[in-house]
């Protein structure tokens, strides 16, 4: 083995001691208790998970706001333009009525949106190895609309 083969050896080893990020992709399995599939070999289960608060069941306090029409571009949404709409029927109408205005500040909303089975997540390997970072679900490109 030459110098310069035992430096990048050397030098390998020293960067893959210290742990760095990996980024990796799982498929969960089975949503309570947490579990996600890496591979045939790697199962986490939620004890060597931690994961963002926003793929959790959570409150937010937020405020709403409404005007009748309201339209969204495409560029505003994404795939393609869209015409807002809204209805209310009180107990006792016959048939419910359009908004044509309506706020509501600071009123709780629940994100009942937790990880599913089938959900496609991206985990991140903590330094050290032993615990994995739950960012985010994805799609496959063909697949987000």
């Amino acid at each position: 083995m030459s110098l310069l083969d035992l430096i990048k050896t050397t030098a390998m080893a020293a960067f893959q001691a210290s742990n760095p990020v990996n980024i990796l992709v799982g498929e969960v399995i089975e949503s309570k208790p947490l579990k996600i599939e890496v591979h045939a070999k790697l199962i986490l289960t939620d004890e060597f998970l931690l994961v963002a608060e926003h793929l959790t069941r959570h409150e937010r306090v937020v405020s709403v706001r409404y005007e009748y029409p309201e339209h969204f571009s495409e560029e505003q949404i994404g795939d393609a333009a869209k015409q807002a709409s809204s209805s209310r029927k009180n107990i006792g109408d016959s048939a419910s009525n359009p908004y044509e205005n309506y706020t509501m500040n600071f009123a709780e909303l629940t994100v009942e949106d937790g990880l599913k089975v089938g959900d496609k997540v991206v985990l991140h390997r903590v330094q050290g190895g032993q615990r994995y970072f739950v960012s985010d679900r994805y799609k496959e490109g063909d697949k987000i609309w």
